[in-house]
Protein backbone atom coordinates (compact mmCIF):
# COMPACT_ATOMS: atom_id res chain seq x y z
CA UNK A 1 0.00 0.00 0.00
CA UNK A 2 1.54 3.33 -1.04
CA UNK A 3 1.58 6.42 1.14
CA UNK A 4 -1.26 8.33 -0.53
CA UNK A 5 -3.59 5.33 -0.48
CA UNK A 6 -2.84 4.74 3.20
CA UNK A 7 -3.32 8.43 4.00
CA UNK A 8 -6.69 8.44 2.24
CA UNK A 9 -7.70 5.32 4.15
CA UNK A 10 -6.81 6.64 7.61
CA UNK A 11 -8.19 10.13 6.88
CA UNK A 12 -11.47 8.64 5.66
CA UNK A 13 -11.67 6.42 8.73
CA UNK A 14 -11.34 9.42 11.05
CA UNK A 15 -13.81 11.53 9.07
CA UNK A 16 -16.35 8.71 9.33
CA UNK A 17 -15.80 8.54 13.10
CA UNK A 18 -16.42 12.29 13.39
CA UNK A 19 -19.60 12.15 11.33
CA UNK A 20 -20.92 9.34 13.52
CA UNK A 21 -20.20 11.32 16.69
CA UNK A 22 -20.35 15.09 15.99
CA UNK A 23 -20.67 15.98 19.69
CA UNK A 24 -16.98 16.84 20.05
CA UNK A 25 -17.08 19.32 17.16
CA UNK A 26 -20.25 20.91 18.51
CA UNK A 27 -18.77 21.27 21.99
CA UNK A 28 -15.54 22.77 20.61
CA UNK A 29 -17.48 25.35 18.60
CA UNK A 30 -19.84 26.02 21.51
CA UNK A 31 -17.33 27.99 23.59
CA UNK A 32 -16.57 30.56 20.83
CA UNK A 33 -20.32 30.99 20.25
CA UNK A 34 -20.78 31.77 23.95
CA UNK A 35 -18.03 34.39 23.74
CA UNK A 36 -19.67 35.84 20.62
CA UNK A 37 -23.11 36.09 22.22
CA UNK A 38 -22.25 37.02 25.81
CA UNK A 39 -18.88 38.80 25.65
CA UNK A 40 -18.59 40.57 22.29
CA UNK A 41 -21.56 42.90 22.99
CA UNK A 42 -19.69 44.25 26.02
CA UNK A 43 -16.99 45.59 23.70
CA UNK A 44 -19.31 47.77 21.63
CA UNK A 45 -19.01 50.67 24.08
CA UNK A 46 -15.25 50.27 24.42
CA UNK A 47 -13.80 53.72 23.65
CA UNK A 48 -11.25 54.00 20.88
CA UNK A 49 -7.75 54.56 22.16
CA UNK A 50 -4.07 53.71 21.81
CA UNK A 51 -3.45 50.03 21.28
CA UNK A 52 -6.88 49.20 19.93
CA UNK A 53 -7.27 48.07 16.30
CA UNK A 54 -8.96 50.51 13.94
CA UNK A 55 -11.48 47.95 12.63
CA UNK A 56 -14.81 47.06 14.18
CA UNK A 57 -15.22 45.27 17.49
CA UNK A 58 -15.84 41.88 15.87
CA UNK A 59 -12.87 42.36 13.56
CA UNK A 60 -10.76 42.71 16.70
CA UNK A 61 -12.49 39.85 18.49
CA UNK A 62 -12.88 37.29 15.70
CA UNK A 63 -9.20 36.16 15.40
CA UNK A 64 -9.26 35.27 19.08
CA UNK A 65 -12.35 33.13 18.62
CA UNK A 66 -10.74 31.28 15.72
CA UNK A 67 -7.65 30.76 17.85
CA UNK A 68 -9.79 29.06 20.51
CA UNK A 69 -11.31 26.74 17.91
CA UNK A 70 -7.95 25.94 16.33
CA UNK A 71 -6.07 25.38 19.59
CA UNK A 72 -8.66 23.40 21.52
CA UNK A 73 -9.69 21.54 18.37
CA UNK A 74 -6.31 19.82 18.40
CA UNK A 75 -5.24 19.89 22.03
CA UNK A 76 -7.71 17.31 23.36
CA UNK A 77 -7.63 14.75 20.54
CA UNK A 78 -5.01 12.68 22.36
CA UNK A 79 -7.69 11.42 24.75
CA UNK A 80 -9.28 9.54 21.86
CA UNK A 81 -5.94 7.99 20.94
CA UNK A 82 -5.52 6.72 24.50
CA UNK A 83 -8.77 4.82 24.07
CA UNK A 84 -7.49 3.33 20.79
CA UNK A 85 -4.27 2.26 22.50
CA UNK A 86 -6.24 0.66 25.31
CA UNK A 87 -8.53 -1.19 22.91
CA UNK A 88 -5.58 -2.55 20.93
CA UNK A 89 -6.09 -0.64 17.67
CA UNK A 90 -2.57 0.82 17.64
CA UNK A 91 -1.16 -2.61 18.46
CA UNK A 92 -2.89 -4.09 15.41
CA UNK A 93 -1.30 -1.46 13.19
CA UNK A 94 2.05 -3.12 13.91
CA UNK A 95 1.27 -5.99 11.53
CA UNK A 96 -0.13 -3.88 8.71
CA UNK A 97 2.12 -3.13 5.69
CA UNK A 98 1.26 0.57 5.75
CA UNK A 99 3.03 3.89 6.11
CA UNK A 100 3.54 4.85 9.75
CA UNK A 101 3.46 8.51 8.74
CA UNK A 102 0.01 8.04 7.19
CA UNK A 103 -1.25 6.65 10.51
CA UNK A 104 -0.31 10.00 12.08
CA UNK A 105 -1.30 12.36 9.27
CA UNK A 106 -4.76 10.84 8.73
CA UNK A 107 -6.07 11.89 12.17
CA UNK A 108 -4.22 15.23 12.08
CA UNK A 109 -5.77 16.13 8.70
CA UNK A 110 -9.18 15.14 10.10
CA UNK A 111 -8.63 17.56 13.00
CA UNK A 112 -7.62 20.36 10.62
CA UNK A 113 -10.68 19.70 8.46
CA UNK A 114 -12.99 19.83 11.48
CA UNK A 115 -11.44 23.11 12.58
CA UNK A 116 -11.91 24.70 9.14
CA UNK A 117 -15.58 23.69 9.04
CA UNK A 118 -16.18 25.15 12.51
CA UNK A 119 -14.26 28.34 11.67
CA UNK A 120 -16.35 28.94 8.55
CA UNK A 121 -19.57 28.38 10.51
CA UNK A 122 -18.49 30.86 13.20
CA UNK A 123 -17.54 33.40 10.52
CA UNK A 124 -20.95 33.12 8.87
CA UNK A 125 -22.64 33.52 12.26
CA UNK A 126 -20.71 36.75 12.85
CA UNK A 127 -21.81 38.46 9.64
CA UNK A 128 -25.34 39.32 10.90
CA UNK A 129 -23.69 40.81 14.03
CA UNK A 130 -21.77 43.31 11.87
CA UNK A 131 -18.59 41.41 11.07
CA UNK A 132 -16.97 42.70 7.86
CA UNK A 133 -15.20 39.91 6.00
CA UNK A 134 -12.10 40.46 3.91
CA UNK A 135 -12.10 37.07 2.20
CA UNK A 136 -8.46 37.11 1.13
CA UNK A 137 -7.38 37.95 4.65
CA UNK A 138 -9.73 35.33 6.07
CA UNK A 139 -8.27 32.60 3.84
CA UNK A 140 -4.74 33.52 4.92
CA UNK A 141 -5.85 33.53 8.55
CA UNK A 142 -7.37 30.07 8.13
CA UNK A 143 -3.97 28.84 6.95
CA UNK A 144 -2.49 30.08 10.24
CA UNK A 145 -5.30 28.47 12.21
CA UNK A 146 -4.77 25.18 10.36
CA UNK A 147 -1.12 25.28 11.41
CA UNK A 148 -2.11 25.82 15.04
CA UNK A 149 -4.48 22.83 14.93
CA UNK A 150 -1.78 20.74 13.26
CA UNK A 151 0.71 21.66 16.01
CA UNK A 152 -1.65 21.14 18.94
CA UNK A 153 -3.05 17.86 17.53
CA UNK A 154 0.42 16.44 16.83
CA UNK A 155 1.49 17.43 20.35
CA UNK A 156 -1.62 15.83 21.88
CA UNK A 157 -1.22 12.57 19.94
CA UNK A 158 2.42 12.36 20.96
CA UNK A 159 1.53 12.85 24.63
CA UNK A 160 -1.02 10.06 24.31
CA UNK A 161 1.53 7.67 22.80
CA UNK A 162 4.06 8.39 25.52
CA UNK A 163 1.81 8.62 28.60
CA UNK A 164 -1.05 6.26 27.61
CA UNK A 165 -3.30 7.67 30.33
CA UNK A 166 -5.97 10.38 30.40
CA UNK A 167 -5.05 11.14 33.99
CA UNK A 168 -1.46 11.87 32.97
CA UNK A 169 -2.39 13.95 29.91
CA UNK A 170 -5.06 16.11 31.55
CA UNK A 171 -2.79 18.12 33.91
CA UNK A 172 -0.37 18.91 31.07
CA UNK A 173 -3.12 20.02 28.70
CA UNK A 174 -4.85 22.10 31.37
CA UNK A 175 -1.56 23.55 32.56
CA UNK A 176 -0.55 24.95 29.17
CA UNK A 177 -3.86 25.79 27.48
CA UNK A 178 -5.20 28.83 29.29
CA UNK A 179 -1.84 30.55 29.97
CA UNK A 180 -1.11 30.34 26.23
CA UNK A 181 -4.54 31.70 25.30
CA UNK A 182 -4.43 34.52 27.82
CA UNK A 183 -0.94 35.58 26.74
CA UNK A 184 -2.15 35.50 23.13
CA UNK A 185 -4.56 38.34 23.88
CA UNK A 186 -7.49 36.48 22.38
CA UNK A 187 -10.03 38.70 24.19
CA UNK A 188 -8.27 42.08 24.02
CA UNK A 189 -5.03 43.13 22.29
CA UNK A 190 -1.87 42.63 24.33
CA UNK A 191 -0.92 46.21 23.44
CA UNK A 192 -3.24 47.21 26.32
CA UNK A 193 -1.22 45.10 28.78
CA UNK A 194 1.64 46.32 30.99
CA UNK A 195 5.15 46.08 29.59
CA UNK A 196 6.17 42.88 31.39
CA UNK A 197 3.07 41.08 30.10
CA UNK A 198 3.77 42.21 26.55
CA UNK A 199 7.29 40.80 26.81
CA UNK A 200 5.94 37.47 28.10
CA UNK A 201 3.46 37.32 25.20
CA UNK A 202 6.31 37.23 22.68
CA UNK A 203 7.21 33.75 23.96
CA UNK A 204 3.72 32.51 23.08
CA UNK A 205 3.28 31.29 19.46
CA UNK A 206 -0.47 31.88 19.67
CA UNK A 207 0.17 35.58 20.25
CA UNK A 208 1.72 35.93 16.81
CA UNK A 209 -1.24 34.18 15.17
CA UNK A 210 -3.81 36.40 16.88
CA UNK A 211 -1.88 39.59 16.09
CA UNK A 212 -1.54 38.54 12.47
CA UNK A 213 -5.23 37.65 12.40
CA UNK A 214 -6.27 41.14 13.43
CA UNK A 215 -4.27 42.56 10.55
CA UNK A 216 -5.41 39.97 8.02
CA UNK A 217 -9.08 40.27 8.86
CA UNK A 218 -8.91 43.91 7.74
CA UNK A 219 -6.98 42.95 4.62
CA UNK A 220 -3.73 44.51 5.85
CA UNK A 221 -1.16 42.08 4.47
CA UNK A 222 1.74 44.51 4.94
CA UNK A 223 1.73 44.39 8.73
CA UNK A 224 4.95 42.82 10.15
CA UNK A 225 2.75 40.68 12.39
CA UNK A 226 1.73 38.62 9.35
CA UNK A 227 5.19 37.41 8.32
CA UNK A 228 6.22 37.07 11.98
CA UNK A 229 3.36 34.63 12.56
CA UNK A 230 4.45 32.42 9.67
CA UNK A 231 8.10 32.73 10.74
CA UNK A 232 7.20 31.39 14.21
CA UNK A 233 4.60 28.76 13.32
CA UNK A 234 6.31 27.07 10.36
CA UNK A 235 9.45 25.97 12.29
CA UNK A 236 7.34 25.03 15.32
CA UNK A 237 5.07 22.93 13.11
CA UNK A 238 8.08 21.17 11.61
CA UNK A 239 9.60 20.42 15.04
CA UNK A 240 6.38 19.08 16.59
CA UNK A 241 5.56 17.04 13.47
CA UNK A 242 9.01 15.43 13.52
CA UNK A 243 8.62 14.59 17.21
CA UNK A 244 5.17 13.09 16.56
CA UNK A 245 6.36 11.09 13.54
CA UNK A 246 9.23 9.56 15.51
CA UNK A 247 6.86 8.67 18.36
CA UNK A 248 4.49 6.93 15.95
CA UNK A 249 7.31 4.97 14.33
CA UNK A 250 8.37 3.68 17.74
CA UNK A 251 4.79 2.91 18.82
CA UNK A 252 3.96 1.01 15.61
CA UNK A 253 7.42 -0.45 14.97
Amino acid sequence: MNFLTALKLYYGRKITESLRNPAFMIMTAGLPVLYLVFFAPLLKNLPAGPGLPTGGVLNMFMPGLLCIIAFFGGLYVGFGLVDEIRSGIIERFRVTPTSRLAILLGPVLRDVTAMLVQALIITLLMIPFGFKVHWGGLLTLLVLMAMITWISASFSYTLALKLKSEDAIAPIVQGISWPLLLLAGFLLPMSLAPGWLQVAAHFDPLYYAVEAGRALIDGDFKQPAVWKAFAVLIPLMAIVSLWAARSYRKAVA
